[in-house]
């Protein structure tokens, strides 16, 4: 089916277009982000940062600073060591380093904080920059992340006395026996750059302190976390914390940075005044997160008929100074290794290594990007060796609908899909036969056109048990999310979350949930654009992270909204005289079930549990609120067996297949895309206009890192860079009008049967873009296993070919 557009009066209202109620708010600058908000006496900070990528500090001087007009308060890492803790982490290891805001005794990479200052403006505050002395001893920069493995020259945390910060290596199923079996085995490495979302709005945070504690309001989407890094840093209880999101102008993983949070905490309490402090572009590329540069050695074994019998994958994360939540890249790739492919038995070993750049951490899809490439990739190098066409080789092992739930050798579940039918929709979108006559056409023109294909699961709400398995600690285990439901006494609705929206239209989809369950209309429901943890729900892991909303938070969601729909119907019984279980809740009225006229209004049973308390049943507490916290049934823990390391590392599967139709530049290496076809699937769509959206960002970001973006550094670990000159994202001009045709499968887990949709486009675009680029090139013999595809590497490619003869 193609995106529902038609939006019906009255409810059900889930699986309604809804437009986004949001929108005419932020579209007329209505809303309010950390940067709108102003305080009396309000100071502003700026940092220095390191210009050596890895350099020990010998000596700091900040007097001259201090002593500028306008300046209120500057700290440096020396200040940070005594009045602080390290940052405490997101994946608990077992060896400590210790990481503070402020670069302490050495820097790790070029633009990290090495001092901070609080000032009447920003340009005082950088202008104060500029006066703090600091003498480094520069020491030698770990660059590659072979060669911090191997000979590495010197070491980013010299307490390890290593750069491989995680090694492992886990076993599914007879892998030996599947490679000795096989008819083909296709080998090759892979490589993705580093890359970063670039959001709107940069990471921004705003610190007061007051006689009950601190105060701040902050970007930051993982507020859970934030909160507790905070309270270990700065040694105060969780209770003389209040963290307070506004809206939040993009996310997509990065926006996590405790430590930034902390600094304007140390600020604020010097200079005792509030502070902000927001970064600006440069700033936000080199050194809010990146998507980390990756290298995978694949091996795929195969029989004489196509079947893929094993997998041997040797993977390696360049973590930069990543000490927060290293292995997140690793780890998640376990959710989509096999892709939505029937493979009985893999191997996997996997390093996450320290080198001297900006941290890596969650960016759209976090490692399942490049894990979906390497495996779509393998798949077309696997069908030109076996000799069939890839669209039947990916039939052949398809996992089949009829085997879901289907648990993978991992320990994953699929929980619902036709990976068939979303192909075969797919190709029919496209007009897939035309196209192939399209390219004979082009080609007989002389033209480089290609037809590429790549089919994808998307994983849903991550088993923070994970964790576990990849460190040993055992602190943090499930996924989980809270919300609290309030009817009021005229019988309209409020709603607040501990999920942090940021531009996925919470506020619309959350109305459209409740209104279903309390039988009302969605503009009787307000929902907090925020997030304040002195108000909100919340749990460690509450936030926007993993795709989770539609199958963790929505069932607290919904748990929350029965909670008060069960009331509402016992008091309403006990006014009519009726049993709970003859009536009904619609139209803003309770009616006997079957019955043409309502039994009373809505707000006639709310005024009561909040007025006429009198009149309540017995033992019946007054109002109508209720809190819930819903811990996600799927997520288990794992065995921890020598034997046996399966697990549930995300809890559903969307799944997707896109077709992407370009067209090369022989001269210049330019790639246009001529169309983008999606067919996706993610279950039970709560609101079909948001989730197209979703598809369409999502993908747009895949396009980016296919063939724009790329975080370069040097060898000396300069970050090359460091604005949009040298940073490229695509524009409006460079993005298709994407095909979308959306399918339906529910879950069997979640409340909704939804699915998880914002990290989908992002998943397989890599290898789509890939694939086709390389079918253009398919008469020079090009194989392409590195990104981006920037204009050089293709012509270069082209060069080589031709000098090699190929070009036919």
């Amino acid at each position: 089916m193609s995106v529902k557009t038609t939006v019906s009066d009255t409810g059900p209202w889930v699986g309604q277009p809804l437009p986004r109620r949001e929108d005419a708010r932020l579209t007329a600058g209505a809303g309010t982000f950390t940067d709108d908000i102003r305080m009396p006496g309000m100071l502003h900070a700026a940092f220095l940062r390191s210009p050596h990528a890895h350099a020990r500090i010998v000596r700091i001087n900040a007097d001259k600073a201090r002593a500028l007009k306008g300046v209120h308060a500057v700290i440096t890492g020396e200040d940070v060591e005594r009045l602080t803790k390290p940052i405490s982490t997101i994946i608990p290891f077992k060896m400590f380093l210790p990481n503070y805001c402020l670069a302490v005794d050495k820097a790790r990479y070029v633009g990290e904080p090495v001092a901070a200052i609080a000032a009447v403006d920003r340009a005082t505050a950088e202008d104060a920059a500029e006066l703090i002395e600091v003498e480094y001893e520069p020491l030698p920069a770990v660059v590659d992340p072979w060669e911090a493995i191997e000979q590495p020259p010197s070491f980013v945390f010299d307490e390890i006395k290593s750069n491989v910060i995680w090694h492992d290596t886990f076993s599914y199923g007879e892998v030996d026996d599947a490679f000795s079996r096989a008819a083909h085995v296709v080998s090759d490495r892979f490589s993705v750059q580093r890359y970063i979302s670039t959001a709107l709005e940069t990471m921004g945070v705003i610190g007061k302190w007051d006689s009950s504690g601190l105060t701040l309001w902050s970007a930051d989407q993982r507020p859970g976390f934030a909160t507790h890094a905070l309270t270990t840093a700065l040694q105060i209880p969780h209770s003389q914390i209040r963290l307070v999101s506004p809206y939040i102008g993009g996310g997509f993983g990065n926006k996590r940075k405790a430590t930034y949070m902390v600094i304007v905490a140390l600020l604020a309490r010097e200079a005792d005044r509030p502070v902000k402090y927001l970064e600006d572009r440069q700033e936000n590329l080199l050194g809010l997160v990146h998507a980390s540069n990756q290298v995978m050695d694949l091996e795929m074994a195969l029989d004489a008929d196509g079947k893929i019998l094993g997998l041997k994958l040797r993977d390696v994360v360049d973590e930069g100074s990543n000490v927060i939540n290293p292995t997140l890249h690793s780890m998640l790739k376990f959710t989509n290794m096999l892709n939505n492919y029937t493979i009985p038995a893999v191997r996997f070993e996997g390093y996450a290594v320290l080198t001297n750049k900006c941290h890596s951490g969650a960016n759209r899809g976090i490692g399942k990007p490049f894990m979906c490439f390497v495996i779509e990739r393998a798949v077309e190098m696997a069908a030109k060796k076996v000799g069939i066409d890839s669209l039947e080789l990916r039939r052949r092992n398809f996992i089949p609908a009829s085997a879901m739930p289907y648990e993978s050798p991992m320990g994953n579940v699929y929980d619902s899909g036709d990976f068939l039918a979303t192909l075969d929709t797919a190709l029919k979108t496209a007009n897939y036969d035309d196209l192939l006559k399209q390219q004979e056409e082009a080609r007989r023109a002389g033209r480089y056109f290609g037809i590429g294909i790549a089919t994808a699961v998307e994983p849903n709400s991550l088993n923070l048990s994970a964790y576990t398995l990849m460190t040993g600690r055992t602190d943090t285990s499930g996924v989980g999310e809270g919300a609290l439901v309030r009817m009021e006494g005229d019988g309209s609705v409020r709603v607040s979350l501990g999920n942090t929206a940021s531009g996925q239209g919470y506020e619309t989809v959350v109305a459209q949930i409740v209104a279903d369950e309390l039988g009302i209309h969605p503009h009787r429901v307000t929902v907090a654009p925020g997030f304040d943890s002195a108000v909100n729900p919340w749990l460690h892991c509450s936030g926007s992270f993993a795709n989770k909303f539609s199958g963790t938070d929505v069932g607290a969601i919904i748990e929350a909204a029965r909670t008060i729909r069960a009331k509402i119907l016992r008091i309403a019984a006990h006014l009519t005289g009726r049993k709970a279980e003859e009536l009904t809740i619609r139209e803003a009225a309770i009616w006997v079930h079957g019955a043409n006229e309502p039994l009373l209004p809505l707000a006639k049973v709310a005024m009561t549990a909040y007025r006429d308390l009198l009149r309540l049943p017995e033992g019946e507490m007054p109002g109508l609120e209720a809190r819930h916290f819903y811990v996600d049934p799927q997520s288990n823990l794992p065995a921890m067996s020598k034997d046996d390391k399966r697990l549930r590392f995300q809890l559903t599967f969307s799944n997707s297949a896109h077709i992407a139709v370009t067209e090369v530049n022989p001269d210049t290496g330019a790639v246009k895309i001529h169309r983008y076809i999606i067919a996706h699937d993610c279950g039970r769509e709560i609101n079909p206009m948001l989730v197209e959206g979703m598809v369409h960002g999502a993908t747009t970001h895949g396009i980016g890192g296919a063939l724009y973006e790329d975080l370069i550094y040097d060898e000396n670990g300069q970050m090359l860079a460091g604005s949009f000159m040298d940073y490229l994202k695509p524009t409006a001009l460079d993005v298709p009008e994407f095909e979308v045709v959306a399918l339906e499968t529910p879950s069997p887990f979640t409340p909704l049967g939804a699915k998880g949709v914002g990290e989908g486009g992002s998943i397989p675009s890599l290898a789509a873009i890939t694939n086709s680029v390389e079918d253009a090139l398919k008469p020079l013999g090009v194989t392409l296993t590195e990104l981006p595809l920037t204009p050089n590497k293709i012509w270069d490619a082209i060069q080589k070919a031709r000098a090699e003869g190929k070009d036919t």
